[in-house]
């Protein structure tokens, strides 16, 4: 479900702050006011305008859109780049702890697919649109690294 309440102008939102690389992929974003959050950087796509990030042990997904986007959206036309993701990848290097579906399941969009431990935490990845398990490709147990496809949609 797409947050509009929370849409902001990122020039006048982003404008007084200070970005602090502190390690690879986190980031520390401080305010004129000495407030600051430390975010992690999860998979960017430019093409799609999307970023995921991780700030206090939960995933964000984040997508910016200017006002050709919004005009487009609203007359109901789809981007090219603007397609269904075929497959479930790793969004972070880490174990996989279990897969809740089997090859030919049809599933629903947020349904659970398979529960992935990075960092001493378990992360459900989740269907991002209905479809089907077409192909499992790793088993409960293995490490993945981050970006590997854990499985094909059909």
């Amino acid at each position: 479900m797409l947050n509009t309440i929370h849409t902001v102008d990122l020039e006048s939102a982003l404008g007084n702050l200070e970005l602090i690389k502190l390690g690879e992929d986190v980031y520390e974003i401080s305010s004129p006011n000495n407030k600051s959050i430390v975010l992690e950087l999860l998979s960017i796509d430019l093409a799609l305008k999307t970023i995921t990030i991780r700030h206090q042990h939960a995933v964000h997904d984040l997508t910016f859109k200017d006002n050709l986007d919004l005009v487009l959206d609203k007359m109901g036309i789809k981007r090219a780049v603007d397609t269904v993701s075929t497959d479930i990848k790793a969004p972070m290097p880490g174990k996989v702890i279990d897969i809740i579906v089997a090859e030919g399941d049809s599933v629903t969009k947020g349904d659970g697919i398979l529960i992935l431990e990075a960092m001493k935490m378990e992360n459900v990845l989740k269907a991002e649109h209905d479809c089907t398990i077409k192909k499992i490709l790793i088993s409960t147990g293995i490490s993945v690294e981050k970006a590997q496809v854990l499985i094909e949609l059909a």
